[in-house]
């Protein structure tokens, strides 16, 4: 590194050759004055050289051997690192720097650019979308099945009957469900009455009324064998009366339907007036909710969930695509409403635009000062790990040209007061 060919090796050896020719010369010529002054200045030259090249290499090694504060970097290596360190935290990566660059970038309008990228909403849903199937997948989900137990026993609790009641008849209305079941009913009920059997347990009723009105004495027998009541008959009227009146109900339009539907919405309006009605169902809704086993239901379908989710997945197929196609296209559109929604938030919100800048700011700022102590670590591990020699090639090799020019101007300097000096003593004294 430094006994090569260079500058200042070259000088040296120039200014001891010079000396020995003077030196010769000298001892040739005795008392010549151009003799003395080139023996002088050589010299000088030559003890200057020799002075520079110590110190040069004193920094790095010990040279001829010589051990007084000599090989000044191996020596001190540690400080010199630590000084390395402390000079790129403090000044590459100051808090003033790092502040200064900060404070000149616009953080919203690149955030608002970013984010209007169609590209940045697919990554940022289909990261939704990907927690929501991890999730899914979770062997554990005891948060989730506890978060929505909860959430249906409070809907289960929150519930008025009365209201419950209310919207069930506006809706029943609404979608023609009232009509619809009492037609079938009415269909169900005429099936039934038109069978033997009905007609049979018709004429026995008749059979026991007539005995309780009349019961076993001689009117009875009476008409028995006059056979002014006939209790086949009877049934056979009633039960095709009842089946007239039972199709008349179940064909849509008729003034029996009609009559029949208006006596139930106001059976319905009565019951959600009806307090002991109304307690009877606040007790069984609670009841429901304590015992209802929504937890046990909710961590059985979730692990039904994930079994086919993972046979889905062996087959890299995603199963929310497979098998709630329906439910993933809501999700997609609901994500996007809510993606454009947040969009334009910060862009029409002044105060939700300053809070997002503080926060981003406040998260660079920190990263940017948790870089300084990471960097100063990194610089540190790098350079202690060096030898001694990677260590002082690793500077030499930084300011290599000016420690030449140090070492040329030793010997040039040296010749320059050696001329000096022989010029004064031959001249004034």
């Amino acid at each position: 590194m430094i006994w090569d060919w260079n500058k200042a090796n070259i000088a040296l050896l120039v200014s001891f050759l010079f000396f020995l020719v003077s030196l010769y010369l000298h001892l040739q010529v005795y008392e010549s004055f151009w003799v003395d002054g080139i023996m002088t200045v050589s010299e000088a030259a030559l003890i200057g050289g020799v002075a520079d090249w110590f110190a040069v290499t004193a920094l790095f090694r010990r040279p001829l051997g010589f051990p007084y504060h000599t090989a000044i970097l191996p020596r001190r290596r540690n400080q010199l690192i630590q000084a390395i360190v402390v000079m790129v935290q403090k000044e590459f990566f100051s808090r003033r720097k790092l502040f200064h660059h900060l404070e000149k970038i616009h953080l919203i309008p690149m955030m608002q650019a970013y984010l209007r990228k169609e590209e940045t909403e697919r990554g940022l849903t289909g990261t939704v979308l990907h927690f929501i199937r991890a999730s899914l997948l979770r062997k554990r989900n005891r948060m989730i099945t506890a978060y929505l137990s909860d959430r249906f026993r409070n809907i289960l609790l929150r519930e008025d009957p009365a209201d419950l009641l209310a919207r069930f008849d506006n809706m029943s209305q609404m979608h023609g469900w009232d009509r619809q079941a009492l037609s079938r009913i009415s269909v169900f009920l005429a099936s039934e009455i038109s069978r033997e059997e009905t007609r049979i347990s018709i004429r026995d009723a008749l059979g026991r009324l007539e005995y309780e009105k009349l019961g076993d004495g001689f009117l009875s027998r009476l008409l028995e064998v006059t056979n002014t009541v006939n209790l086949d008959e009877g049934a056979e009227l009633i039960q095709r009366h009842t089946r007239h009146i039972l199709d008349e109900l179940s064909r849509d339009g008729t003034p029996l339907q009609e009559n029949a539907l208006a006596l139930m919405h106001v059976c319905l309006a009565d019951l959600r007036r009806d307090d002991q009605l109304l307690c009877l169902a606040r007790e069984l809704q609670q009841r429901i909710a304590d015992e209802l086993p929504i937890e046990e239901m909710l961590i059985g379908l979730l692990q039904g969930m994930r079994t086919h989710f993972q046979s889905d997945l062996k087959r890299d197929v995603d199963p929310i695509v497979e098998h709630m196609p329906t439910f993933y296209a809501h999700l997609q559109d609901i994500l996007h409403v809510e993606y454009q929604h947040m969009i334009n938030l910060i862009e029409s919100r002044p105060i939700l635009r300053k809070i997002i800048t503080k926060v981003l700011y406040d998260i660079l700022a920190r990263s940017a000062l948790h870089a300084q102590i990471l960097v100063g670590i990194i610089v540190g591990n790098v350079l202690s790990r060096l030898t001694d020699d990677e260590l002082n090639c690793l500077i030499y090799d930084k300011v290599e040209e000016d420690l030449l020019w140090i070492r040329v101007n030793g010997s040039l300097v040296g010749g320059c007061i050696g001329l000096l000096l022989f010029l004064g003593s031959n001249l004034f004294l």
